[in-house]
C-alpha cells in the first residue's frame, strides 16, 4: 500500500504540472497612450502679463504667451499699451520661450495691457511710484 500512496502522490504532481505548464503567462494589458496634439501647443491661448518695477518710474514689462496646454509660443506678435503714461516698444514678438517684453514709464497707478490676434488679452493694475 505504500507503494499505491506514494505513485498516486507522484502522479498527481505530474498531473499538476502538465496543467500549469500548459497555461499561458499573464500578460497585462498595455498602457494607455496619451493623445497628442501637436496643435494644442502652437496655437496661443492665454497671456500672462507681469511688471515690476526698476527705476525712475519704469516698469518692465512682460507678456507670455501661453497655448492651451502651457507652453510658451514663439514668434507673436504682441501689442503694448498704457493708460497713464509711455510704453516702449509698443509692438513686440515673444521669443524662443513665447515672452515678449517692453518697458512702460509713469508716474501714476495705470492699467497696462497686452493684446495678441483672436482677441486675447491680459491687463495688469500698477500702483503709483513712491516720490
Amino acid at each position: 500500500m505504500r507503494t499505491s500512496r506514494r505513485t498516486a502522490s507522484v502522479g498527481g504532481i505530474v498531473a499538476l504540472a502538465f496543467v500549469v505548464g500548459a497555461c499561458d503567462p499573464y500578460q497585462p494589458p498595455p498602457l494607455p497612450i496619451a493623445p497628442s496634439n501637436p496643435a494644442a501647443s502652437t496655437v496661443p491661448t492665454n497671456i500672462v502679463l507681469t511688471a515690476s518695477s526698476t527705476f525712475k518710474h519704469q516698469l518692465e514689462v512682460d507678456a507670455m504667451v501661453l497655448s492651451a496646454d502651457g507652453h510658451g509660443i514663439p514668434n507673436v506678435v504682441v501689442t503694448f499699451s498704457v493708460d497713464d503714461g509711455n510704453i516702449s516698444p509698443s509692438t513686440a514678438a515673444t521669443d524662443s520661450s513665447g515672452t515678449a517684453s517692453s518697458t512702460a514709464v509713469t508716474t501714476a497707478g495705470t492699467t497696462i495691457r497686452a493684446t495678441i490676434g483672436g482677441g486675447i488679452n491680459a491687463t495688469v493694475k500698477v500702483l503709483a511710484s513712491v516720490q
